[in-house]
């Protein structure tokens, strides 16, 4: 298969995770009698988004048989499109009148900075997917890309049910320092099983 094809690949299964997640939700929100813990519904959230985003790249891996090289394009397709659908609300944010240059300023280097991170996390939990997938990590690798990427996605759900204030530079600092943790660890592990 072409670059092209896997970077299409990647954003496919990245919007498909995508609809999962949101009808996922509807229909939890919708059936549900009770109210979870934020913590609780956080942590079913972030293993939800997991098993969508990764479970559904690890299909294409198996499907097409992937090399390590396809699987990195196909994180980097992931990652533009979730790029790509951001952008809209950030230059909306960006240029609206209602904030001062500095504050617009600082928010925007904010996104970039949290897109970078996020970026590299798609790049690390996929290539670490794939060598589960495909490579000599086999069940562990697949467990770990699945268990550090829902660890990611957790916290974000936990953030947002709390209302964290994400434009707060300790929120942000936090928040990067976490993500950065688990891409390092991430990269270990790719390091580890290869």
């Amino acid at each position: 298969m072409t670059i092209w094809s896997w970077l299409l690949i990647g954003s496919a299964t990245w919007a498909l995770a995508i609809l999962l997640k949101i009808l996922a939700d509807f229909l939890v929100q919708r059936s549900l009698g009770i109210a979870l813990h934020d913590w609780v519904a956080a942590i079913l959230s972030g293993v939800w988004s997991s098993a969508c985003e990764l479970g559904l790249c690890a299909l294409a891996f198996w499907f097409w048989n992937a090399g390590f090289a396809d699987a990195l394009v196909a994180a980097v397709g992931a990652a533009l499109a979730e790029f790509i659908v951001l952008l809209p609300a950030a230059l909306t944010a960006h240029f609206s009148t209602s904030q001062s240059k500095v504050k617009s300023r600082a928010n925007w280097s904010a996104f970039f900075l949290e897109r970078t991170i996020i970026f590299a996390n798609h790049i690390a939990s996929r290539a670490l997917l794939w060598l589960g997938v495909g490579g000599t990590g086999g069940l562990s690798a697949t467990v770990s890309a699945l268990g550090l990427f829902a660890g990611a996605e957790s916290i974000q759900a936990y953030g947002q049910a709390k209302e964290w204030n994400w434009l707060e530079r300790r929120t942000q600092a936090m928040f990067f320092v976490f993500l950065s943790v688990v891409i390092l660890t991430e990269v270990a592990l790719i390091f580890y099983w290869w």
